[in-house]
């Protein structure tokens, strides 16, 4: 195999290609190879082509993939850096794959160069499956299935000790010192008064001053924890289209233990209109808690599930309200992505009534810190 794996598309040789899928290929011979761009306005931190493969014959091997490389911006792969996403997506499949116990593309190969942070990988094409659109938002028949599977995954590493073996798998939030915190906040709040960037947004407009207390607050890890994919969402899920394909769930950037709760709000409040998350959130829910029943977990209450559903709007809030410049918008296709993020989470935030939430949320926080604290050193003993 070549020693040097190509870190951008216009490095990607027929050589190299051959040497790398030779074992997939049950002895057939690329001649050549057809690139596309695809996924522009979708994923974030990376780009994406789409590789139509030319054999001398015809062989065992796949009739194209999915090739994967970092951001060309600089400032992109830092941000990248400073939370693994490389490592996380990597380390997922060279730990895991299938063995997560959903459906996912198989990694054929994957290299990251730590020095300058770019990577490269070959994933199966899943095609002719295919993503919803996220603008529009996910059907139900989707989301159903979605939440399903979420649980699948949730149960399977249910407060898993597993998960503290490998360094990419670490609960992905980094403590922010308090004064940079704040500062970063009054930064926001000020260009929103200044922009008018969130005047389409009242609610989350209104409750950014009010997330100043939350920044004095030392964060602890979660309890119950899992294994989750932190980016759950409809340009993360293929389904089958009626020219055939399967079930999957890609980009597994930000994988890792964390809170089961953030994926299912994730899910709820960015993938599906208001209107549908309004008439099929309460079913969905209830649907997705009797599932980890089923499957084994106890002593994770409904009420629990709900109190844990808030937060996680509470740090979807931080999140957005938090300057993203560092993220690739400038697609007419991106600029629709977010402003519907945006509106979405706004209409969840009114409809949670998480303005009483949040007057509450900073002595609640030191409590459920203290008793996810207990109930670990309980489970450990």
């Amino acid at each position: 195999m070549p020693s040097e794996p190509p870190l951008s598309l216009d490095r990607l040789t027929v050589e190299w290609l051959q040497a790398t899928m030779a074992p997939h290929l049950g002895g057939a011979l690329i001649t050549g190879f057809s690139p596309s761009l695809i996924g522009v306005g979708e994923g974030f931190m990376g780009q994406l082509a789409r590789l139509a493969l030319e054999y001398e014959d015809e062989g065992a091997g796949p009739r194209s993939l999915i090739a994967k490389f970092a951001s060309p911006r600089a400032d992109t792969r830092e941000m990248a850096r400073s939370q693994n996403l490389y490592q996380r997506e990597i380390g997922f499949y060279q730990c895991l794959g299938a063995r997560a116990g959903v459906p996912v593309p198989h990694c054929y190969f994957s290299h990251l160069v730590e020095s300058s942070y770019e990577f490269v990988m070959l994933l199966e094409d899943l095609a002719p499956g295919k993503a919803s659109d996220q603008v529009a938002g996910s059907d139900r028949e989707t989301s159903r299935e979605v939440i399903e599977q979420a649980a699948k995954l949730h149960a399977k590493w249910w407060n898993s000790e597993e998960l503290d073996g490998w360094d990419w798998a670490r609960w992905i939030f980094k403590a922010v010192p308090v004064a940079e915190g704040i500062a970063q906040l009054e930064q926001s709040i000020a260009a929103a008064d200044a922009t008018g960037c969130f005047d389409a947004y009242p609610e989350m407009k209104r409750l950014m001053p009010a997330l100043r207390p939350l920044f004095r607050i030392e964060p602890q890890p979660p309890y119950p924890f899992t294994l989750t994919h932190g980016d759950l969402r409809s340009d993360n899920i293929i389904t089958p289209t009626a020219d055939g394909g399967r079930f999957a769930i890609i980009d597994w950037q930000l994988a890792g233990k964390g809170d089961p709760m953030n994926d299912i709000v994730r899910w709820l409040v960015q993938s599906i209109s208001i209107q549908d998350r309004r008439e099929t959130e309460q079913a969905l829910l209830k649907r997705y808690h009797a599932a980890l029943v089923e499957q084994g977990v106890r002593g994770y209450s409904y009420r629990q599930l709900i109190n844990s559903y808030k937060l996680n709007l509470v740090v979807v809030l931080i999140m957005f309200s938090m300057s993203m410049e560092t993220v690739d918008q400038s697609s007419a296709r991106a600029k629709a992505l977010f402003h519907e993020f945006y509106s979405r989470l706004d209409a969840a935030l009114v409809d949670w009534q998480i303005d009483k939430f949040l007057r509450v949320l900073p002595y609640l926080v030191p409590f459920l810190n203290l008793s996810n604290w207990l109930k670990a050193k309980l489970k450990q003993g």
